[in-house]
């Protein structure tokens, strides 16, 4: 089939402003009706969302990665959908959903900017973090099969190479429908470091600074995440600290019940993540002195195929029918933000 061309004009994009934000977050839920999921973006400029989709067999080359030996390409092996970013990182994928029931998330994480110099490539094709979310999603079936390709040398992260060319610090986790999470970091040295878990353990839960092992001490300092009085151990903050222990100590107490329907149950999941990870506008974080505002979510489901995009910014909502979508034959797009203010299902077209 043929190769996923998508041609943009690349406008003044001025990252490099913001590299001290600690943006978005991720919880990952178990629920009567399957593993579910709830994702943000946030950041101090508006973002938007792009849904394209990949049919098996579309051919993809990475973004360049002049720094090293190998570029990775690719043909995907599972439909999936990209939810790219081209607002402010310009064709960034920071989420991917695939057939198999596995999605992948790209979240910033400021701390590990400071490891990359150390990075050294270890001549496996090089993955541009523009297109990390997509290659997991489009590769594998499983977060056992991504580990054990990452662990094997198949693929690794072009670290040196950023996103158009301005290093950011970055981190992704996969998870699949069976309720398996892995977290991919760089830490000290120059070391990537794989954190496993699943939706039964602290891996539920993702956001930014500082590094997971640190985000592990925060939250046993505080404690037994289903005792009520522990909650008030927790700070108010939009700090990334502060919603990751937040999004703890909320899932950790939520109880969905089992003849619930898929609207009532995806309504609780929702309410949970936003009660503890939302960040309003105009709200400073006292970590760094800044502001960022969550502009889109994704709420999603890995069994029945659900998917709903909400803009923050006037709450405009759409739906994708993911069963419906991975039936899609060619490369296909649909602007969600653009499309919310129209209608409440996403049409996918030709893209641009």
């Amino acid at each position: 089939m043929k190769k996923s061309m998508i041609a943009l004009t690349i406008a003044a994009v001025t990252f490099g402003a913001l590299q001290t934000a600690n943006a978005c977050s991720r919880i990952t839920l178990d629920t009567p009706h399957g593993v579910s999921q709830v994702r943000t973006l946030d950041w101090g400029q508006q973002l938007g969302t792009v849904a394209i989709m990949h049919p098996v067999g579309t051919e993809v080359e990475t973004k360049d990665v002049p720094s090293y030996q190998k570029a990775a390409a690719w043909t995907v092996k599972y439909p999936t959908l990209i939810l790219e970013e081209r607002k402010v990182f310009v064709d960034t994928a920071g989420e991917a959903i695939n057939a198999e029931g596995l999605s992948a998330s790209t979240l910033y994480l400021y701390d590990s900017v400071a490891f990359i110099k150390d990075y050294q490539d270890t001549g496996a094709p090089a993955v541009n973090w523009g297109d990390a979310a997509t290659f997991m999603a489009e590769n594998f079936a499983t977060v056992d099969e991504a580990v054990a390709a990452f662990e094997a040398n198949q693929f690794q992260f072009a670290w040196a190479d950023g996103i158009h060319g301005d290093q950011h610090g970055l981190h992704i986790s996969v998870q699949d429908k069976t309720g398996n999470i892995a977290l991919f970091e760089l830490n000290e040295g120059g070391e990537m470091q794989v954190h496993r878990g699943s939706v039964n353990d602290h891996m539920r839960v993702m956001a930014n600074a500082p590094l997971q092992q640190q985000h592990d001490a925060n939250a046993k300092a505080v404690g037994d995440m289903s005792k009520p009085e522990n909650g008030s151990k927790i700070g108010s903050t939009i700090s990334s600290s502060d919603r990751m222990l937040r999004g703890l100590y909320n899932s950790a107490n939520v109880e969905f019940k089992q003849d619930a329907g898929w609207a009532q149950t995806e309504g609780k999941l929702q309410s949970t993540f936003d009660s503890g990870n939302l960040v309003a506008q105009d709200i400073i974080d006292p970590v760094n002195g800044e502001t960022y505002a969550t502009w889109i979510q994704y709420t999603y489901n890995f069994d029945n195929g659900s998917f709903k995009m909400r803009n923050l910014d006037t709450y405009a909502e759409i739906r994708i029918d993911l069963n419906d979508a991975f039936k899609a034959k060619e490369v296909s797009c649909a602007d969600l933000v653009e499309q919310a203010e129209q209608q409440t299902t996403a049409t996918f077209g030709v893209c641009s």
